[in-house]
This record gives C-alpha cells, structure tokens and sequence, in this order.
C-alpha cells in the first residue's frame, strides 16, 4: 500500500516536472496569412481608437499618439500557449503574447487569460512602422470564417498596445503631483 502511494507521487512529480519538455509551447507556422495581418490591424486601431481621455479617463490626449510611437518600436508579437499541446484545456494553459523590441529586447510575457485548446490560434504577427506587416500560422484559422476569427484576435490590439504602460507610464497618464518636501509639511503644521 505504501509502496503504491509511493509510485504515485513518484508518477505525478515526474509529470509536472517532465511536462514542459515533453509538451513545449506551440510555435507557429510558416504559413503567411495576409486576412490575419489585417484582422490584427484592425484589432489594433479599434484598441488605439479608445485610447483617450473620453473613453480611458486618466489618460492624456497624446497616449494614441504615444502608443503608435510604441508600436514602432515593436519588431514582432508572437501569440502561444504556455503549456504545449498535450495540455488543452487545462486551467493553468493560457495565451500569452511574446513581444520583441527591433532593438532585440524582449518584454515580459503579456497574460490573455484565454484558456488554451486545440483549436486555439497560434501566430507570429511580424511589425513595421508600428503596423503588423505580415501574419504567419499553421494554416489553422482558414478553417474558420473570417468574422470568428476576427472575436478571436479581438484582445490583441488591446493587449498589445496597452503593454506600454507599465514600462513608460508617462507616456499614456498625467504625471502624480509632487510629494511635498519636509520643509512644506513642516510649514502645514506651523
């Protein structure tokens, strides 16, 4: 009985441990997909286009303008799984997007918090002049109409432009007001 407790322990620490390089993460394809491209552009305008004041309260009016400069600097967004292919489904598998600076540098992953399955779209959307200038998959989003796809890719302008704001806050809010210095609290209290 023990022994059985044992091998059982034994089997599930050498699965969570073996599962990452038995199972990497889905690369994708070599496959250009121009309606994709596309579909992610438009995903990002319609994210830029609610970038202001009106719709983001706190936001300075230049923040569209300084996230277009933003995605200038981007070279390539790849979208994958966390966990590879043998994981579907699983609670803890979820988009992520890869982002690679043309300097080289790459940003910490961004979290979609979209659950991972079979049918999940795997993509490398390649930029220029802060545009995605061409799309590459497997070919699995052909197997699906246009207009699902696009409620697919639907988060990624949103995502991806807003993944600036951590890094460069300046860029998108109004600057918090000066913390006072001792003499001014020392006045406050006189």
């Amino acid at each position: 009985m023990l022994l059985g407790w044992g091998a059982g322990a034994i089997g599930v620490g050498a699965y969570i441990f073996l599962s990452p390089y038995l199972s990497p993460p889905a690369e994708p394809g070599n496959i250009s997909s121009p309606t994709l491209a596309k579909l992610l552009n438009e995903s990002i305008d319609a994210a830029i286009e609610r970038m202001n004041p009106t719709h983001s309260p706190g936001l300075i009016p230049e923040a569209a303008a300084n996230s277009r400069a933003f995605l200038k600097e981007v070279s390539e967004v790849v979208a994958r799984c966390s966990k590879g292919r043998f994981e579907p489904g699983q609670k803890y598998n979820k988009l992520e997007y890869h982002l690679l600076r043309t300097d080289g540098v790459r940003y910490e992953r961004i979290y979609t918090g979209i659950r991972c399955h079979e049918a999940t779209l795997i993509y490398r959307a390649v930029f220029k002049d802060g545009r995605v200038a061409e799309a590459f998959t497997d070919g699995r989003e052909r197997q699906y109409p246009v207009g699902q796809v696009r409620g697919a890719v639907g988060e990624f302008g949103k995502k991806v432009t807003w993944s600036d704001r951590d890094y460069h806050p300046a860029r998108y809010y109004v600057p918090p007001p000066a913390q006072p210095t001792q003499a001014d609290i020392a006045k406050q209290w006189e």
